[in-house]
């Protein structure tokens, strides 16, 4: 297996592989199979990763996490699990620069005098922990436009057409902020428009929102009996001054109930 601490904190089944170009995407042992998880480990897991995350998201923060851990002496506790280290730390141009923090809008149908521009400013996804998105735009008459999102959450719509002054109204681009204009009515005009939403959240906020969790979500997590490792999990999380350990322990703790959850002692 690669990697066995961050294949848990993903814990996506090893035969859904989006390929190494996807965003911040490490190597998943293929035989891997998701872990059904107790609500108390989701729910310590939204407040990570959001409501309902997908890969990116996954990929961000586990990275970010990750990092934090490599530069603590709590780093044993995932290479106890693992000796072999297959994945990237720290900030790299993957996720630092990536292009597709603005969208990329791209035409497949009509003309080069059909032109769509996209505005707006991105929304967060670190609630809802939704980065990835795609929609398709189709001109499918001189007065109807369909704006259709092809990434979860799911929504199409077919809207009214009409350009004032050669432009059109601004069309929502669902969930992310962002509003398309076209500048024509050429029915098979067409244009998909994708990209990352950046997660805004910074890792003293998501140590606030564990605090809120809630006691019996925590002491489910850190367990009762005082043995190891889970006394340094707890006391590191409830104890320590600084915040890699605090979220450290945590997070350790996250990864240690997943690989039991999933058989392992």
């Amino acid at each position: 297996m690669f990697n066995h601490a961050r294949t848990l904190l993903l814990n996506i089944s090893g035969s859904n592989n989006p390929g190494s170009s996807y965003l911040g995407e490490e190597l998943v042992p293929a035989d891997y199979a998701t872990i059904a998880l107790p609500s108390y480990i989701e729910n310590v897991r939204r407040s990570l990763f959001g409501a309902d995350p997908d890969r990116a998201m996954l990929n961000y923060r586990i990275r970010q996490l990750l990092t934090l851990i490599a530069g603590t002496d709590l780093q044993e506790y995932i290479t106890d699990l693992d000796s072999r280290i297959t994945y990237t730390l720290g900030k790299d141009k993957t996720l630092a620069e990536h292009e597709m923090w603005s969208p990329v809008l791209s035409q497949y149908g009509g003309t080069s005098d059909d032109i769509a521009t996209v505005g707006g400013v991105s929304e967060r996804p670190d609630f809802t922990g939704k980065m990835f998105y795609q929609f398709n735009i189709d001109i499918l008459s001189s007065a109807v436009i369909q704006v259709s999102r092809q990434t979860p959450p799911l929504k199409s719509q077919n809207l009214d057409l009409a350009l004032t002054n050669g432009l059109s109204a601004p069309y929502d681009l669902y969930y992310t902020g962002h509003t398309l204009r076209v500048n024509t009515t050429n029915p098979g005009a067409a244009w998909t428009v994708s990209g990352y939403l950046r997660p805004q959240l910074s890792l003293a906020d998501i140590v606030s929102q564990l605090g809120s969790a809630g006691d019996d979500v925590l002491t489910e997590l850190f367990g009762t009996k005082r043995i190891e490792p889970w006394n340094t999990f707890r006391n590191t999380w409830y104890d320590h001054p600084e915040l890699p350990y605090r979220l450290g322990g945590l997070v350790l703790a996250l990864i240690y109930r997943t690989n039991i959850a999933g058989g392992k002692s």
